[in-house]
């Protein structure tokens, strides 16, 4: 079994360089906890003379609230307050130790417990209408309240002091903590970069052989031989499976010419081929574009608009007119995107032309959620499905068919919806199966063309299956198709 020495090597490498980054960030980790831990117990010790401060506040002016009016809010406001402030009393330092602030606690947490027993006989004497005690004993906590926030200052006082002495202990540590991290980084830099020139010039040199031997094989020269590499490891496998495979080359040599010669010669042969049905398919498109010429078409339709203009026949002009725009944006690729308000402007211009061929036969009506105008769409999706609703829904009603055209806009699914339902027969359930069946097949070329197939592929197909196709019908009610198109189409 083949001892993977080269691999070893790597990784050693990558753990010693490893090694000496975890020192770093675990030093730098740990110093940062220490000082947070030191700034963290200041920031307490302040917030709690903060508390003690606000709820004694609150316990007075509540207490001289009620002993004024007797209002019960403020009594219960006075009991709330008085609990948060014993409670905070009760953190406090108790035992006589020989610290300044430790006893500062200890004083404060007495005077807090007689404020209270004073606040709380002044409310007893207040229930029981004993006017001479609760006045005293209110005066009482009024003056204690005055010694608690004379030694609320002080103990302020003390610990801003220690603040600034600590932070400027912070300073000095902050600047060791960046220096020792500098100097890490350096010594990790300086020995990974010693590391990586070493093993650098082990990988680099025997390999540097080897793509120099590849480049003379390139050029067809095999009589250049590797130096001799007498490590057991990765590079020296290379090396003896480079040597056998520079032997297997050279004596296949002659043998792979014959072969490109008959490959040869079958390239052509397919290069023919392909040239050939490039040819069919020019003279097939040709053969196309000879049945109907778009821009013949279109040039003669407004020569006949600009005729019957001369005449002053103005609604032959318009019909022409609006054919011609028509016929226009039809011939144009229909793979392309569109904003929605030039699709309904097609919409619009198809719609005439129906009027104007079945008179008051069929109403129409268009609702436009105007936020979705500038989105995109696939162009020519509303066109196929109008003439699908009066071809095949609407066809044996003499009057009275409608058909109407959506656009919604949902922000909660971000997508648009285009709509076309008519009043007509309706479609049978199996004729719908059938036809969403059809449209997840690829079988575009049984079925060319723009109508409702059409429009159902090429929507799954422009979204890349985001977007999609429902239809809704009840027979003898009439159908109605809506396309579902993303809002971001191009995301």
């Amino acid at each position: 079994m083949m001892k993977h020495r080269l691999r070893n090597r790597i990784v050693l490498n990558s753990m010693v360089i490893l090694f000496i980054l975890s020192i770093v960030m675990i030093y730098t980790a740990i110093a940062s906890i220490e000082l947070s831990k030191s700034f963290d117990l200041l920031l307490q010790n302040n917030l709690v003379l903060k508390d003690i401060q606000k709820n004694l506040d609150e316990t007075q002016n509540n207490l001289t609230a009620y002993l004024r009016a007797k209002n019960s809010e403020s009594l219960k406001d006075y009991i709330r307050y008085a609990s948060d402030l014993q409670v905070l009393a009760g953190k406090l330092n108790r035992e006589i130790k020989d610290d300044q602030l430790l006893l500062l606690e200890r004083n404060l947490a007495i005077l807090i417990e007689n404020y209270l027993a004073s606040t709380d006989n002044a409310v007893q004497a207040k229930r029981g209408r004993n006017v001479s005690t609760y006045v005293s004993q209110y005066d009482e906590a009024k003056k204690i309240e005055g010694l608690i926030k004379f030694l609320l200052e002080k103990m302020n006082t003390i610990y801003l002091d220690e603040a600034l002495t600590s932070f400027m202990g912070y300073r000095t540590n902050i600047s060791i903590v960046l220096f020792l991290n500098l100097l890490l980084i350096m010594l990790a830099f300086l020995v990974s970069s010693i590391f990586m020139m070493r093993y650098s010039s082990i990988l680099t040199e025997p390999l540097e052989h080897l793509s120099e031997t590849v480049k003379a094989v390139e050029r067809g020269d095999y009589s250049h031989n590797l130096p001799p590499y007498e490590e057991d490891d990765e590079i020296g496998t290379l090396n003896h499976a480079f040597k056998r495979m520079q032997k297997s080359i050279q004596n296949a040599f002659e043998e792979l010419n014959k072969k490109a010669e008959l490959e040869k010669l079958l390239l052509e042969q397919k290069m023919q081929m392909l040239d050939y049905q490039h040819k069919l398919k020019d003279a097939e498109l040709l053969a196309l574009q000879t049945q109907i010429n778009p821009h013949f078409l279109y040039n003669t339709l407004s020569a006949g608009w600009q005729l019957a203009l001369a005449e002053q026949d103005e609604t032959t002009a318009e019909f022409l007119e609006k054919l011609a725009e028509f016929i226009r944006y039809v011939l144009k690729p229909t793979n392309r995107f569109v904003p929605i308000s030039e699709e309904l402007d097609c919409a619009n211009k198809y719609i005439w032309l129906l009027k104007l061929r079945f008179a008051e036969r069929y109403q129409f009506e268009i609702q436009v959620d105007e936020r979705a105008l500038p989105y995109e769409t696939p162009a020519l999706v509303l066109q196929p499905l109008i003439e699908n609703a009066i071809t095949h829904g609407l066809h044996d009603l003499e009057q009275g068919g409608r058909v109407t055209i959506s656009v919604q806009l949902d922000e909660a699914s971000r997508m648009i919806q285009l709509a076309v339902a008519d009043t007509g027969k309706g479609m049978k359930k199996e004729d719908i199966e059938e036809v969403m069946k059809a449209a997840q097949l690829d079988d575009s070329g049984e079925h060319s063309g723009i109508g409702l197939f059409n429009v159902i592929r090429r929507i799954t197909l422009s979204t890349a299956g985001r977007g999609h196709v429902s239809i809704e019908s009840t027979e003898g009610q009439g159908s109605k198709v809506i396309i579902y198109i993303p809002m971001e189409l191009h995301g």
